[in-house]
């Protein structure tokens, strides 16, 4: 047989199964696509799992210790999440949600309503107590221990109440309030409002200062030390101010901006927007450094606090959890002095102290689950006894240890941070090129 025929025969048999071919490449694919999903790549950000239910989600929060997610939307259920996207438990509410917030460890969950209603939920999703504000609850903000919770309403008041259900303080302060958030140790509380305004009030509901924005402002979030306070408007724009009311920077997006979250230090911030993506800011560089695409308006986002993963909540009823392409660094005040919403006591009879270090630095600490700075740092307010110290940080495993402190006394924690292996994911490009490879030599190799 002659070159030309040879040619002729293997293309005739590579025809013939050309139906076969592109019949089982797209089994492939569509196979392909839940196996890998882990790692789909979005952009720049890494999608790591997703949660969806037939509603329009309207909120998501992340716990400041990043163990724990909640979202909700119009159906009358709020859910409750593990960080690697496990469900833990859902509940129902008396409608429609509006705001939803978690502490640390889930041990509470905060939900708002339409109804008027504001919800506490302890760790299981029982209610331990609800009360009705007597119009809708656009908002709830969590400290991140879940000693107080603030809560705004369509009826013009702030509110702000112990996690016992004891109302501590409620202010009328007219208009509709959108959005409340609230720093780590409930020290600074920020309020926005439909009638063009963001102010922040203490924790003894002394007004700090007022600022006018040119829009309604539809989101808050404090950054858990309290030095940053974000808010997102109606017209798209975003502004940060500081702890005292200084507006530091603006950004605009062009659409409005329903939902903010800030990082620990306000390193990064977070705005989901109804142009279809969550964008992603810098405070150091006063711009955005990366944007999520989403397939439809973005309702919620909320950050962990090192700023590494984000969650976004979506009217398609998705919740999807992403890995961002930040290197987490933590301010350098941070490294050098306690946090600022942990001042320094002195090491007396009453107290101990804890020198906590690790490798690398500028992991969170945390004292028997409360949050108290990032590494390096000597931790002064700790009463003597026996206390559990875990130090972490994202991409690493956590380091747990017990320490039986004496009165007057420093104990030195030194935790070296091993990094979570991962392996690398199967992408689809790579299953579907073998199948091709495989498919091609079959039908070229094979003779009748």
């Amino acid at each position: 047989m002659n070159m030309k025929n040879t040619g002729t025969e293997i293309l005739r048999k590579f025809a013939g199964r050309g139906a076969v071919l592109i019949g089982l490449l797209l089994i492939i694919a569509f196979c392909a696509v839940p196996a890998v999903s882990a790692g789909t790549v979005t952009g720049d950000a890494t999608q790591l799992w997703q949660f969806s239910k037939n509603t329009n989600f309207i909120d998501t929060d992340i716990s400041q210790d990043d163990t724990f997610v909640v979202t909700a939307g119009v159906t009358p259920y709020v859910y409750l999440l593990s960080s690697n996207g496990n469900p833990v438990w859902e509940a129902e509410t008396d409608g429609a949600a509006s705001g939803v917030s978690v502490s640390n460890g889930g041990m509470y969950t905060a939900v708002g309503t339409k109804k008027g209603s504001l919800y506490l939920f302890d760790r299981n999703g029982a209610v331990l107590w609800k009360v009705t504000l007597g119009d809708v609850v656009y908002d709830a903000a969590l400290s991140s221990g879940g000693t107080y919770l603030a809560a705004g309403s369509d009826d013009g008041c702030v509110y702000l109440y112990k996690n016992s259900g004891e109302l501590i303080w409620k202010k009328k302060i007219n208009g509709n309030i959108y959005a409340v958030g609230i720093s780590d140790d409930g020290s600074i509380i920020a309020v926005g409002k439909r009638e063009f305004d963001v102010s922040a009030y203490d924790l003894q509901g002394n007004r700090l200062w007022s600022y006018k924005t040119p829009e309604q402002v539809l989101d808050v979030d404090v950054s858990p030390d309290g030095s940053r306070i974000v808010a997102g408007c109606s017209d798209g724009r975003i502004f940060v101010f500081d702890r005292e009311g200084s507006m530091l920077w603006s950004y605009d997006v062009k659409r409005a901006v329903n939902g903010v979250s800030a990082s620990l230090y306000g390193n990064y911030i977070a705005a989901g927007s109804d142009d279809l993506c969550t964008h992603v800011l810098s405070d150091k560089t006063r711009g955005e450094v990366l944007r999520v695409p989403s397939f439809s308006k973005v309702r919620g986002a909320a950050l962990t606090t090192t700023g590494t993963n984000l969650a976004a909540a979506s009217d398609d009823g998705t919740l999807k959890y992403y890995a961002l392409p930040i290197s987490y660094t933590p301010a350098p005040e941070a490294t050098t002095a306690p946090s600022p919403n942990q001042p320094a006591v002195p090491v007396t009879n009453e107290y101990a102290a804890i020198d906590v270090t690790s490798m690398p630095q500028g992991a969170l600490i945390y004292v028997d689950n409360a949050y108290k700075g990032t590494t390096p740092a000597i931790i002064t307010d700790v009463s003597a006894g026996a206390h559990t110290v875990t130090v972490s940080l994202d991409g690493y495993n956590a380091y747990s240890t017990q320490v039986n402190l004496a009165a007057g006394t420093t104990t030195t924690v030194s935790a070296t941070l091993a990094p979570i292996t991962k392996s690398s994911p199967v992408t689809i490009v790579t299953v579907i090129s073998a199948a091709i490879a495989a498919l091609f030599i079959i039908a070229v190799g094979r003779r009748d």
